[in-house]
């Protein structure tokens, strides 16, 4: 019988990915941390696991269930003990550590956990994470530390699932009972940090948990959290003293960090941030035009125009440091065979037109690519300005033919099949292809690493042919910070870990 089972080092770590001072780490404390946005809400299932949004305030809060670690690929068991399956991968048996108590000192259990992740999967909660959620068919509390549960289809990586989204998060469901204004205002976790005071667009004040597992830690006493969105903003404020520590995304700032000597570190992910073409219209219902837009575009001069040139690219699907890496390179450059479709297109009487729906802050990306383009024939490309609030609106009734997503992942489980398969809510281009859909689920059931490269070998051969959506950077889930800070860790899709930060005096 096989046993599937996420492996553990048995023991927490504070082993810190971006250097820092020498020496046992140091209690006491606050800790200055700026991220790039601040969240909508404090309920677990509304805060997105991923490194541009508020992760750090998600594990203080809540705390981990599980994290993984990004050179080794392990997993590291902390609020549960394990997480295994005997039937690969349909089903799981998920056991949380004894003793564990939320900040109110109700009992950590399985049956929270169990409210927690069918409430995500309830659409009228609108969890960003809805679709790893779906993965669940059923669960089931076997008892206080034990719950059982069922899959609708093998996922034996599903553990990719739990630690890379908000399901990582379990509050107490009394809490979440109680409705949202009582959650925003006092969101009970088993975290490492409890909500102090959170004054709307200025700072959210968290509290050392006394009641948290992990004894010693956190090591801090109070971590202060606010948000800046301007990039030149966030480093400067970062560089004068004003933070400890910064939540990064922007490859520039990365860059003048590690010019300066500050501590800088990326979690590697494969994939990248895109452009997503609409496939179920025109003009990119068409594979002729989708490749003619691929094979136009000059990669380097969009990371010279956008992000002087500080960008890493993504020559192929997965990063290099990854077991299923393959030289399948994405679409080069070739302006000659781009013109030969452009004009082919054009002789149909469909000669390419499209709009570009950008935010804000995509002003000089949008530039970039019509300076590209404006040198072909038979194409025109017009840019349309749009705001967060409506992104959900535009991509459920798909107004659009392209827009910026992301497509990343550190494991290409669950991440790849929600954004690629025919069957996926999280499918924003609407591609639908029989093959890549075959291969995506056999790479998403395989247990054996050669059948999972294979499989995704053909992801990226399909990829290569359709082009749903172009790689135009490697996504930057990154951290900076001055050179006091210890402890630093990030997990999953660049998620930071407070309870293992610590400042030298």
């Amino acid at each position: 019988m096989l046993m599937l089972s996420a492996c553990s080092s048995g023991n927490s770590t504070d082993s810190a990915s971006a250097g820092g001072p020498s020496g046992d780490p140091v209690s006491g404390g606050t800790g200055l941390i700026i991220e790039q946005a601040e969240p909508r809400s404090l309920d677990p299932a509304l805060i997105s696991n991923s490194w541009a949004n508020s992760p750090v305030l998600g594990n203080a809060l809540y705390g981990t269930l599980m994290i993984d670690n990004p050179e080794t690929g392990d997993i590291d068991f902390k609020l549960a003990e394990d997480f295994s399956s005997t039937d690969a991968g349909k089903t799981f048996t998920l056991t949380l550590r004894d003793g564990v108590q939320f900040s109110d000192g109700s009992p950590f259990n399985a049956a929270a956990v169990k409210f927690g992740w069918d409430r995500i999967k309830d659409r009228a909660t609108a969890s960003p994470d809805i679709t790893q959620a779906s993965l669940i068919d059923s669960s089931r509390v076997l008892d206080d530390r034990t719950l059982e549960v069922t899959l609708v289809e093998p996922v034996p990586n599903f553990a990719n699932a739990i630690l890379q989204t908000g399901m990582n998060w379990i509050a107490s469901p009394a809490s979440l009972q109680a409705g949202q204004q009582a959650i925003d205002s006092n969101p009970i976790g088993a975290g490492p940090f409890t909500l102090e005071q959170w004054s709307r667009q200025d700072v959210i004040k968290l509290t050392r948990n006394d009641k948290y597992y992990d004894a010693p830690r956190p090591y801090l006493d109070k971590l202060e959290i606010r948000a800046i969105g301007d990039a030149d903003q966030r480093y400067n404020t970062l560089v004068s003293g004003g933070a400890d520590l910064a939540l990064e995304g922007v490859w520039s700032n990365i860059d003048k960090a590690k010019n300066a000597g500050l501590q800088n570190a990326v979690v590697p992910l494969g994939g990248g941030t895109t452009l997503v073409l609409n496939s179920t219209k025109a003009p990119f219902d068409d594979a002729r035009a989708r490749k003619a837009f691929a094979l136009a575009l000059d990669l380097d001069g969009i990371n010279n125009a956008v992000y002087d040139g500080t960008a890493k690219l993504p020559h192929t699907l997965f990063d290099e440091s990854s077991p299923f890496y393959q030289d399948i390179p994405l679409a080069d450059e070739d302006r000659a065979e781009a013109q030969r479709l452009l004009d082919e297109l054009a002789a149909e009487g469909k000669p390419l037109n499209f709009t570009m729906s950008l935010y804000p802050s995509g002003k000089a990306l949008g530039e970039a690519i019509q300076t590209q383009l404006s040198t072909l024939n038979n194409v025109k490309v017009d840019v349309r300005t749009i705001d967060l609030a409506q992104v959900g609106q535009i991509m459920a009734k798909k107004d659009y033919d392209t827009l910026v997503s992301t497509v990343a992942f550190s494991d290409p489980e669950p991440r790849l099949w929600s954004s690629l398969h025919s069957d996926s809510a999280g499918n924003t281009s609407g591609i639908k292809d029989p093959e890549m859909d075959a291969a995506l689920e056999a790479g998403r059931m395989a247990t054996d690493p050669a059948e999972r490269t294979a499989a995704y070998e053909t992801v990226q051969k399909r990829l290569v042919e359709l082009n749903p959506v172009i790689f135009y950077t490697r996504a930057a889930p990154g951290v900076i910070a001055n050179g006091n800070v210890g402890g630093i860790r990030q997990y999953g899709m660049g998620s930071v870990l407070p309870e293992a930060l610590w400042i030298q005096k």
